[in-house]
């Protein structure tokens, strides 16, 4: 949600002209989902926006950063997608991004989690 959010943001900035000149909003976001191979999924997110500039880019996925007006964003939304992309997830989350073309936000995660053992250490049955 939080990569979608952006992205309409970008394109609430976005005002693009016509072959004849006049102004049209020609607004997109795509969403594409596919399967990469028999482990993974990718989730593909993209728009038609202003795009991220290169000084943006370097800061994106940093705990408070944010481009937007006071009031508007917390500066939190990437990280935490980040983190839960990354982390929670084992994925990866990558993006590609134009100035004057848009951004494009990749999204893979497996298709299976690995099981993860829990430990009851000290645990004693009670029977």
């Amino acid at each position: 949600m939080n990569i979608l959010t952006n992205a309409i943001d970008a394109l609430e900035e976005n005002v693009n002209k016509t072959p004849d000149g006049t102004s049209a909003n020609l607004r997109q976001i795509t969403i594409h989902t596919s399967v990469v191979d028999e482990r993974w999924v990718q989730i593909a997110i993209a728009d038609n926006g202003p795009g991220i500039s290169k000084q943006v880019q370097q800061r994106i996925f940093d705990p408070f950063f944010t481009t937007k007006p006071v009031g508007k964003g917390t500066g939190m939304g990437m990280s935490i997608s980040y983190q839960i992309i990354t982390e929670k997830h084992n994925g990866t989350l990558e993006y590609c991004s134009t100035p004057g073309q848009g951004t494009e936000f990749l999204i893979q995660i497996p298709i299976r989690q690995q099981s993860q053992a829990v430990a009851l250490v000290g645990a004693k049955d009670e029977r």
